[in-house]
């Protein structure tokens, strides 16, 4: 547990009894099992342990996971009805850009 605590630290992870946490949003959960390394994807649907090497590689497995979210672009052209509740927040956090007329100088 000290080695998932550390190396979720690094990277600003809540540890919460049901999981590790990035700003509310549930990243996944990881563990060590017959000292074997394993995570679960919170995003995964068949929500399977993936087994890793260490702490290190787990957690940086639930790091990806927030670096690969789908853009906005993508998430419009997505099936409302499969939208996970955190895509539905980042969709209603969206502000469109104001685009500058240019003044001839």
């Amino acid at each position: 547990m000290v080695q998932i605590a550390d190396e979720c630290e690094k990277y600003g992870f809540e540890i919460l009894n049901d999981g590790i946490y990035d700003h509310d949003q549930k990243l996944g959960e990881v563990g060590c099992t017959n000292s074997r390394w394993w995570v679960i994807r919170a995003s995964s649907v068949h929500q399977q342990k993936i087994p890793c090497d260490s702490a290190l590689d787990a957690v940086w497995v639930l790091l990806m996971i927030e670096l690969t979210q789908p853009s906005r672009e993508e998430l419009l052209n997505k099936p409302f009805d499969e939208l996970t509740p955190q895509e539905w927040e980042r969709l209603r956090e969206y502000q469109p850009v104001v685009e500058r007329e240019l003044v001839a100088a």
